[in-house]
C-alpha cells in the first residue's frame, strides 16, 4: 500500500503505511527497505532515504536508482552518479522516458520528482 500511496501523491499516508509495516513485522523482508527509502525521497527526506536504500539486503537492487537520486538532490553528483553508472549495470535497458511512461498514471508531481533526481544522477533519459 505504500508504494501505491507514494506514487498516487499521498505522502504522509505511504510514509506512515511502510513505518507501521516495520513495526510490525520485526524481520521484514528486503523489500520494506526499498520501499522506505522511496518513501522518503518521495517526502524530501533525502537524507534519511540513504540509509534503507543502502540496507545490506536491498542494497544492489533497483533501490539504487532512488539511491543515486537521493544522492544527487544532496549535491553528491558524483557519488549519484557512481551508483546510477552501478545500477545500469543490472538494468542496461533503464531509460528515464520508459519508467515516466511506466509511471504515467500517477501523481504527475511524484513522478516528475523522481525524474528529476534521475536527472540529476546521470540515468539515461
Amino acid at each position: 500500500m505504500s508504494d501505491l500511496s507514494i506514487l498516487a501523491g499521498r505522502l504522509d499516508e505511504g510514509l506512515e503505511q511502510i513505518q507501521k509495516a516495520f513495526r510490525l513485522n520485526p524481520v521484514p523482508p528486503p523489500w520494506y527497505y526499498l520501499l522506505l527509502g522511496q518513501a522518503e525521497y518521495a517526502s524530501k527526506n533525502y537524507e534519511k532515504a540513504l540509509a534503507p536504500l543502502r540496507h545490506e539486503s536491498t542494497y544492489r537492487t533497483h533501490s539504487r536508482r532512488t539511491l543515486a537520486a537521493a544522492l544527487a538532490q544532496l549535491g553528491r553528483i558524483e557519488e549519484a552518479q557512481r551508483e546510477a553508472k552501478l545500477f545500469l549495470v543490472t538494468n542496461p535497458h533503464f531509460t528515464i522516458s520508459h519508467w515516466g511512461n511506466y509511471r504515467g498514471g500517477h501523481d504527475k508531481s511524484v513522478r516528475d520528482h523522481f525524474i528529476e533526481g534521475f536527472r540529476k544522477a546521470g540515468l539515461p533519459e
